[in-house]
């Protein structure tokens, strides 16, 4: 790259360019590889605790990453080491070369590397002690070393495995985590006996003086001036520098150079270097050159710190303003200069000040930022609200500067080789002319000779592509050139400075840029995210900065795709977005859908008594601002605002106007609204075909069915549920017909789940029937009346005696009643009641699902002739999407076809499913069943008498029908295939007989008494109308069971 006649200048820009990218390399390597990994060791989402063994694991997925950072800082070690000895070799009062052409040559660039690589290490130092993580776990680590040597085979290890990983462990803590990296690189030995000497080159040391002053002028000029950029950033490694210095030459007299870098530390007060750790200044010089810092009187800084955060509280807001007003008069010529009309050579050098003061006010405005909030953490003081605010402001300000140069990356990038082009040019005619009074000399020393080879030099790098390396190439040689050779007046050099730095800025553009527009270090201050947005949604106006500031909040993906300690490296960033959205939708989503739904409710019930809203009180917001803004762009998906409040006002309509249909049109008129008034397009709501006398769903049956069997009551004849009681004036029922709608609502599907939900009731509830029949009292009554009957059965002309099942209730009664009056028998009864209640209704499902298919496909003419829609379409030549469409008429069709022609057959399933069960001699005790229904049947019949008689009386639970009992006695005798076994006891005919035999008897009675004895006939009436009675009911009971009968009549 360098190629003159001058071999010597030639090895010697060689070298010095060489090892200038090599530090280049590494602090690019350090930036992307090491520091990330560094910054986010050991964190974990906020809901994350740690245990115990997650923390050893977690070093020990370090350990990998610290041996690549070992030999990075093994390499770091070798360059700076390098480095000195090659300025040692150059400037030493020996060398001839130096003597000659390099005594008034001052290699500032080749200095300003070199506290580049101090940069580096000072920073590995500062984010390994201040990563409380990695310093606590390792701690962790290391007491588990200790016991694991305690007892090696118990942990399956064997001792020289232990020797070694117990040596690589110390070896990893004494060369990176006790703060040594720094301070090793400066105490290496850089002299090399017989070839280089460097502790006492005095003419190195007054170089590095010289220097170390010029740098300092430097950042004392540039730093707080309205031209900064990263000059803070170049501060810690200058700071480096001097330590180097000072403990390379020990020169305790320089002490007004120290006390003004001493001095610098107001000026910077802090710096950020990656993550969240920060550099003091003034603790790092009392660290590394105590010496010095003891011959400064006063050496408190925290004062000065208390007074500077005084000073940030109160002048933060102010400043923020400023730099608001900044960068909207910047933005406002960036987009009007920039769509100019003139010629190119006009606007050229102006619009070459918008880029350069566009990325110097990038670069202020993070200052700003970082300052306030590593300040605060410094200081662990706390944030005003305002603060907060501002803050936020700060991040939009950063990515609206990023936006508008991406957003004119065209124009710009179609200006920007013009510009560089330009300068170059401008700076090879002022090198060339140069050149030619230079070789017009006569008279050519050594040092003239080196002066016009870097002449050379500087316009061969300006003729071709302006890369990093050639300017770092073209600086050497303006540095050789500015040596007593008076090629340039201060004027000449003054103008030649300005058109370098405008080149470094337009080559660096999009580094600084990047830089200086980074906000991935508020991933450390995310807890503040909630109030930002809070922010925003209380300022409507300032909606549309929304963008930037999600922006920003996607700044820190690079930091959290570099964990290594977790075994998902995408686990804390996937935490990450799920805690952004979370904090976007309660602070920004979920209002802002409330807000819309309120004002759109008001606003069409303005006519009625609402509370007025007076906007002089309340405030008016402008929601239509977040509603106005584009689809973000939100990580691996897109945050569209307006999508989302339409999809919780189409929710929220669907459900109310399911809920309550006759609110249709309100809800429909609010929908008209929020298109007028929102441009809110939402989908229209095609609700299934209802009717108002729906009643109960289906789904809500099926999930309380325990309840509905319990206070319902069944008719068998018209498929009817009836309420038992209500607090109401009226009460509720159920019929085919609702069943049916609810279908239709639902889909058939929900017949089966219902039909499965019925079996697990069917379930339960036998278990407790089981328990009934093994309690000894009934067993042992059970018993003794099977073999009473199978002894008598001839005396008693194969009849079961109505008097032994009345006794039979008379007999459970006395073994007590509950709370209610209930007796044993009674509860006994309302089980079988409510088995049959269950029953009831999955019958009527069945019904209801028929009904519903018959309904539907009324409308196919003939179902013996079914159309194949599909086969009609393919003859047509109709597209693939028709015949689709087709295929599924034709699958709903034949779906309808089926389940009207054949049905399902729930009650057959319900009685194979528990058949097997009820006949096994496991469960021998439910065979006495038989011989319990007619006492059964006795107390159903009085327990309906009672309630019919309550129909007559005001205030009073009645019920006038209750067929669920005869179902359930039909199917449990189904169940226990004891139909025969009850049809043995005859027990309808002796029911008949014997009330033929009691009504005979009162009439003769009644025939006997005189005319005197009135009331006692009447007595006898009343008698035998109760016996009437007693008899209708039975004989309603008689029929609604044997039409019970009838479902299980074809099952197994």
């Amino acid at each position: 790259m360098v190629r003159t006649s001058n071999r010597v200048f030639n090895k010697i820009m060689h070298v010095l360019t060489a090892l200038m990218m090599e530090v280049n390399e590494l602090h690019l390597e350090a930036e992307n590889e090491l520091y990330p990994v560094l910054a986010m060791f050991g964190e974990r989402a906020d809901d994350e605790t740690m245990s115990e063994g997650e923390i050893q694991l977690e070093i020990g997925r370090l350990f990998p990453f610290l041996q690549k950072l070992s030999a990075f800082v093994e390499r770091t070690y070798d360059v700076v080491r390098n480095f000195v000895r090659q300025l040692a070799s150059l400037f030493h009062p020996k060398q001839e070369l130096y003597q000659s052409s390099f005594k008034g040559v001052h290699m500032v660039s080749c200095f300003r590397s070199l506290a580049q690589a101090f940069t580096i290490l000072i920073t590995l130092d500062e984010l390994i002690q201040q990563n409380y993580n990695l310093q606590t776990q390792w701690q962790h680590y290391k007491r588990m070393m200790k016991t694991i040597k305690l007892e090696p085979q118990r942990y399956d290890m064997d001792e020289n495995t232990l020797r070694q990983m117990e040596k690589f462990v110390l070896k990893m803590e004494g060369d990176l985590l006790c703060n040594m990296i720094f301070q090793t690189c400066i105490e290496q030995e850089f002299d090399y006996i017989g070839l280089v000497e460097v502790r006492t080159n005095t003419v190195l040391q007054n170089e590095f003086s010289i220097c170390i002053q010029q740098l300092l002028a430097d950042f004392a000029d540039k730093i707080g001036d309205t031209s900064e950029t990263n000059e803070r950033s170049q501060f810690v490694g200058f700071c480096g520098l001097y330590a180097f210095y000072f403990y390379l030459f020990r020169n305790k007299d320089e002490k007004k150079l120290f006390k003004a870098v001493w001095e610098m530390y107001k000026q910077v007060p802090l710096v950020h270097l990656y993550g969240s750790s920060i550099w003091l200044p003034a603790e790092f010089l009392k660290n590394r050159v105590p010496q010095m810092v003891k011959t400064i009187s006063n050496t408190k800084t925290s004062s000065f710190y208390s007074d500077l955060h005084k000073s940030l509280q109160t002048n933060f807001v102010k400043d923020t303003n400023q730099m608001y007003t900044r960068v909207c008069t910047w933005m406002v010529r960036m987009e009007s200069n920039l769509s100019t009309d003139e010629s190119l050579n006009d606007i050229l050098l102006t619009r070459m000040s918008l880029f350069i003061k566009g990325v110097v006010l990038a670069n202020q405005i993070n200052t700003l930022l970082k300052t306030e909030i590593f300040m605060h953490q410094a200081l662990e003081a706390a944030y005003f609200s305002s603060h907060v605010r501002c803050i936020g402001e700060l991040m939009e300000m950063l990515k609206s500067i990023e936006f508008t140069f991406h957003r004119r990356s065209n124009v710009i990038a179609n200006n920007l080789s013009y510009m560089v082009q330009q300068i170059s040019i401008d700076l090879q005619l002022a090198f060339s002319n140069a050149k030619q009074r230079m070789s017009s000399s006569r008279k050519f020393t050594d040092a003239k000779t080196d002066a016009l080879s870097a002449v050379t030099v500087a316009i061969n790098m300006l003729s071709g592509v302006v890369t990093h390396e050639s300017r770092l190439v073209l600086n050497l040689a303006i540095e050789v050139l500015k040596q007593g050779n008076n090629v340039f007046k201060d004027h000449e050099w003054q103008s030649l400075d300005q058109q370098l730095t405008k080149l470094g800025f337009l080559s660096d553009l999009q580094m600084l840029l990047r830089n200086g527009c980074d906000t991935s270090f508020m991933y450390f201050s995310r807890d503040m995210f909630p109030a930002m947005f809070e922010e925003i949604y209380e300022r409507p106006e300032k909606a549309a900065k929304l963008q930037y500031l999600v922006t920003a909040m996607r700044d820190p993906v690079i930091l959290l795709k570099s964990v290594i300690h977790f075994e998902d490296n995408n686990h804390l960033l996937q935490k990450y977005i799920d805690t952004l959205e979370t904090n976007i939708s309660e602070t920004i989503v979920k209002p802002l859908c409330l807000d819309i739904e309120t004002d759109l409710r008001l606003h069409i019930h303005s006519h009625l008594q609402v509370s007025e809203r007076n906007p002089y009180q309340t405030g008016m917001k402008d929601l239509s601002r977040f509603l106005k803004i584009r689809p973000l762009p939100f990580f691996d998906k897109w945050l569209d605002l307006k999508a989302q409040v339409v999809h919780y006002l189409d929710t929220m309509f669907y459900n109310l106007t399911t809920l309550t249909p006759q609110d249709w049109k309100t809800y429909e008129e609010m929908r008209n609204l929020a298109l007028e008034k929102y441009g809110l397009k939402m989908a229209e709501v095609f609700l299934p075909g209802a009717t108002l006398e729906q009643g109960l769903d289906v789904l809500e049956i099926m999930r309380n069915i325990h309840i509905f069997v319990a206070k319902y009551n069944y008719n068998l004849n018209n498929q009817i549920f009836i309420e038992r009681s209500s607090d109401n004036k009226h009460l509720h029922t159920i019929n085919i017909r609702h069943i049916a709608n609810s279908i239709r609502t639902h889909g058939t599907g929900i017949m089966n789940t219902t039909v499965n939900f019925t079996y697990h009731f069917l379930r339960q509830k036998f278990v407790i029937f089981s328990q009934f029949l093994f309690d000894d009292q009934i067993k042992s009554r059970l018993i003794n009346d099977i073999k009473f009957y199978k002894t008598k059965k001839e005396e008693l002309n194969n009849q079961y005696p109505f008097e032994r099942a009345e006794q039979f209730n008379k007999g459970i009664r006395k073994l007590g009643v509950t709370d209610e009056g209930l007796s044993f028998l009674d509860q006994f009864r309302i089980l079988i009641t409510e088995i049959g209640n269950a029953l009831g209704y999955v019958r009527m499902i069945r019904a209801g699902g028929l009904h519903y298919c018959a309904n539907a496909i009324r409308f196919i003419p003939d179902l013996g002739k079914i159309i194949e829609f599909k086969e009609q379409a393919e003859q047509v030549g109709f597209p693939e999407r028709t015949l689709k469409a087709a295929e599924n008429l034709d699958t709903c069709i034949q779906n309808l076809s089926e389940n009207f022609s054949e049905g399902t057959e729930y009650l057959k399933m319900l009685v194979n499913v528990f058949a097997s069960s009820f006949r096994n001699q496991q469960n021998k005790h439910l065979q006495n069943f038989y011989i319990i229904v007619p006492p059964l049947m006795i107390n159903w019949c009085t327990h309906m008498l009672v309630e019919k008689e309550k129909l007559n009386k005001k205030g009073k639970e009645a019920a006038f029908t209750d067929d669920g009992f005869a179902i359930g006695v039909a199917y449990i005798l189904k169940l226990l295939d004891q139909n025969d076994l009850f049809d043995s006891l005859h027990w309808f005919d002796s029911v008949h007989d014997k009330f033929i035999a009691e009504q005979n008897k009162h009439e003769e009675t009644m025939a006997k008494k005189k005319r005197g004895e009135e009331e006692s006939v009447q007595s006898l009436r009343l008698t035998l109308r109760k016996l009437q009675t007693f008899e209708a009911e039975l004989e309603l009971l008689f029929y609604s069971f044997t039409g019970a009968r009838v479902f299980f009549k074809d099952t197994a």
